[in-house]
């Protein structure tokens, strides 16, 4: 009863929330949707107690919005729940004839020892869910939408199994002194291990449940989204078919003139007689959604009236335009007119408009003049650049050919490049010639002080350097794989490590070419 009572609140609560969720973006939505949580059957065992266990549901689903709030939703999902029951009791079958009939009328009592016998049930059904859909938009992006309604829950197969425990069954014959038979297999009698499985033989009953969902859709473009929400669904009919009347343990003849034992299962025996489907657990979806016909329609209007507004603004620029430029004519006219009327007074005008040019002819000139001599700068600029990229052209070539190295130099347990003098431009000069001529190859050893330790200044430092210098060369556009890198750490030192002037000049990355 308190289990139900649970579950009639987790429900009340779901549909609660799912009734104030209003808009979405679209009118039709179709997906797959996934499921999994305390997907279980609630049933009473007469003779033992009974835990939940997990499932999952996966389907696919169709929902159909009327307005900005209402809609439909159909689907058709897979449900797979499970649950357990654990028996310690002992179960006693009167009146039992000898199966082999070797003594005729002597009669003897069947009893069934449990102990931490544990049985798991798991059932697989069809569901056809049902829902009415509610929806609230926040922004284009993010609804929040629910459900409620219920499904056709259609078991499609059922087994059980033991997981743990054993059974011992024991005749005991009341007519001669209550003897006891045990451990006599032909007679069913002995100790019995959890092996025992098989398919229930009465599943084929169909239920149904109420249902309700509540979530979030988050929009991931203009038709896909996606859902995180909660689900619960309570079955209100019985998912076990016709009640038994057979114990779990019944003694039935063999072939052979003998006896076998014959474990019925929970839902085969009389323990039985209800079994409700629960659901409850996180559910998410992947959707696609689309406008109805009606929104294509609005939409096509609107835009229909946006292109009507923008014929009219251009037809209105286009008189505005006609009106000045007859405007302007009109000025030009009364123009004409007013310079005509002062002939005299403009021949005056334009001796003084002579005399004017005749200035600015002479300013022009002298402005050329500066610019020229703005030019002969450049140019002499140009000519001292390219004499100094000659010299460092010359200087990497003579490096080269005497097997010298370029050095730059790092700051202090870093790799960031700290040029000194004239480094960056020899270094931006031999990234010019690498460019030009591919067949250049250099190595870049990385140097450190001996601050810190020498592993670590060996095998991060070093290497650390050089391949920042080599990054600086290949944003030059120098190819990469014209570059190799190596460490020699704190191991080559160009002076004395002892003061700081030294540790500087031993921070630095050394160029050699191949």
């Amino acid at each position: 009863m308190k289990t139900n009572r649970i579950i009639t609140t987790l429900a009340a609560a779901a549909l609660t929330i799912s009734v104030s969720a209003q808009q979405s973006a679209h009118d039709n939505y179709v997906g797959i949707n996934f499921g999994g949580g305390l997907n279980t059957m609630l049933y009473n065992p007469s003779n033992g107690d009974q835990s939940v266990g997990g499932g999952l549901d996966v389907g696919i689903f169709y929902g159909r919005f009327f307005n900005k709030t209402v809609g439909l939703g159909v689907g058709l999902q897979y449900t797979w729940a499970n649950a357990y029951a654990t028996y310690d009791w002992n179960e006693v079958t009167p009146n039992l004839t000898h199966p082999k009939n070797t003594n005729p009328g002597v009669y003897y009592d069947l009893t069934t020892s449990f102990n931490d016998f544990v049985e798991r049930q798991d059932v697989g059904l069809l569901s056809i869910p049902i829902e009415a859909l509610f929806r609230k938009s926040f922004n284009d992006r993010v609804a929040l939408i629910g459900g409620v309604g219920f499904s056709l829950d259609i078991p499609i197969h059922g087994k059980y199994y033991t997981k743990s425990g054993e059974y011992t069954t024991t005749g005991v014959v009341p007519s001669i002194g209550s003897y006891v038979l045990s451990d006599m297999p032909d007679n069913g009698f002995g100790t019995y291990s959890s092996t025992h499985g098989g398919k229930f033989d009465n599943r084929a009953k169909v239920g149904a449940s109420v249902i309700g969902d509540i979530g979030a859709r988050f929009a991931l473009n203009d038709n896909w989204g996606i859902y995180c929400g909660l689900y619960v669904g309570y079955g209100f009919t019985n998912l076990v078919a016709d009640p038994k009347d057979d114990e779990m343990i019944m003694v039935v003849p063999a072939d052979n003139g003998g006896a076998k034992i014959d474990y019925r299962g929970t839902f085969n025996s009389n323990q039985v007689d209800k079994a409700n489907l629960l659901r409850f657990g996180v559910k998410v979806a992947v959707d696609f959604g689309w406008p109805g016909d009606k929104k294509k329609a609005e939409r096509q209007a609107r835009l229909d009236s946006i292109a009507a507004a923008e014929a009219a603004m251009q037809a209105r620029m286009e008189r505005m335009r006609e009106k000045a430029r007859q405007d302007s004519i009109a000025a030009a006219e009364a123009e004409k007119a007013r310079l005509a009327a002062l002939k005299d007074a403009e021949q005056a005008r334009l001796a003084e408009e002579q005399a004017r040019l005749a200035r600015m002819d002479a300013e022009e000139a002298a402005r050329l003049a500066k610019e020229k001599a703005i030019q002969d700068s450049i140019a002499a600029a140009e000519a001292e650049r390219a004499r100094i990229a000659a010299e460092r052209a010359a200087y990497l070539a003579d490096i080269k050919a005497r097997g010298l190295t370029l050095t730059v130099h790092f700051d202090t347990g870093g790799d960031q490049l700290k040029f000194q003098n004239d480094e960056q431009e020899i270094t931006d000069a031999l990234s010019t010639m690498m460019k030009e001529d591919e067949s250049i190859r250099i190595v870049i050893t990385g140097h450190t002080d001996n601050t810190g330790n020498a592993d670590t200044n060996l095998r991060v430092w070093g290497i650390k350097r050089a391949e920042s210098l080599k990054a600086y060369m290949v944003s030059k556009g120098v190819p990469a794989d014209h570059i190799s890198c190596e460490s020699k750490g704190q191991n080559e030192p160009v002076a004395s490590n002892n003061t700081a002037e030294g540790r500087a000049k031993n921070r630095r990355a050394s160029i050699r070419f191949e």
